[in-house]
């Protein structure tokens, strides 16, 4: 072989390495890319929170106070029961991202209450067989700016609507205005819609793992509603594969709501918090 054919052998060898070499680093480029450089993303979730709630229903006519109902000590609701749980995202550009959330929580329950509980117009005298339900759905929808957006982390601040959809509702022996004892039922079923500011982030803590979190607070009084919500998410996500994941979190939700509408006069409070596994999808 002529040292001119070798030269052009090592040059050639060279070269093939140089390539191989680039097309590594653009694959672990785009590896790391995949979680705060998402486009697209859905996660499934299974929630399975430890669940405190409290309820308070009033007289319209008169303003009269109902009792401060324990939903779960006093009318035999569940205290911890798992929900599924979607989330959707995407990008607008480069900075700014939309997000939306859905889960539903029903629980309902008989029970011999041991005292007397006034629930809106009706009474229901102590020893009365009760039958209970409490429904919540939460719909979630925030815009966000990342403020700091790089291939291994991203924070940002969010605006949006927390929305929430419940059905409270008694039923049993009882009186109704101080009538005779029969059977009657009081169901009240209201949407709040409030605003929430948040935060969030996410960091590359090596090529397949991602760790997450989100908080978004609201302390406002709005119309015939005061409310004030803490919703806090920490979660690792491993990438399984390139647009495919699975993670662990925790979710923390803390909902106050006292409101002066007709249509619900009272208050609700319910505390949701515990352990969340998800699969992730992202392109």
């Amino acid at each position: 072989m002529t040292p001119s054919a070798m030269g052009a052998r090592v040059r050639l060898r060279a070269a093939t390495a140089a390539l191989a070499l680039a097309a590594l680093a653009v694959s672990a480029t785009s590896a790391r890319a995949e979680g705060p450089q998402d486009r697209f993303w859905g996660q499934l979730e299974y929630f399975f929170p430890t669940i405190d709630s409290t309820a308070r229903l009033d007289v319209v006519a008169t303003d009269r106070p109902g009792s401060a109902v324990r939903l779960e000590d006093d009318l035999g609701l569940d205290d911890r029961k798992g929900t599924p749980y979607l989330l959707l995202g995407t990008r607008l550009g480069e900075r700014w991202r939309l997000e939306f959330e859905f889960y539903r929580l029903e629980r309902t329950a008989e029970r011999t209450i041991d005292r007397a509980i006034d629930w809106g117009d009706v009474s229901f005298p102590l020893a009365a067989q009760v039958a209970s339900r409490f429904d919540s759905t939460v719909y979630r929808l925030v815009g966000g700016y990342s403020f700091v957006r790089t291939p291994q982390a991203e924070f940002g601040a969010a605006l949006g609507l927390h929305v929430t959809d419940f059905t409270l509702g008694l039923s049993g022996q009882a009186s109704a205005g101080g009538g005779a004892v029969g059977f009657q039922r009081e169901d009240r079923d209201t949407l709040v819609p409030l605003p929430t500011l948040g935060l969030y982030g996410s960091w590359h803590l090596a090529d397949q793992w991602v760790l997450r979190g989100r908080a978004d607070l609201l302390s406002l009084k709005v119309d015939a509603y005061d409310g004030r919500l803490v919703n806090l998410m920490a979660g690792i996500d491993w990438r399984v594969a390139r647009h495919w994941g699975v993670g662990l979190g925790y979710r923390y939700v803390d909902y106050q709501l006292e409101s002066t509408d007709d249509a619900f006069r009272g208050e609700v409070n319910y505390n949701f918090r515990g352990p969340t596994l998800y699969v992730t999808a992202a392109f």
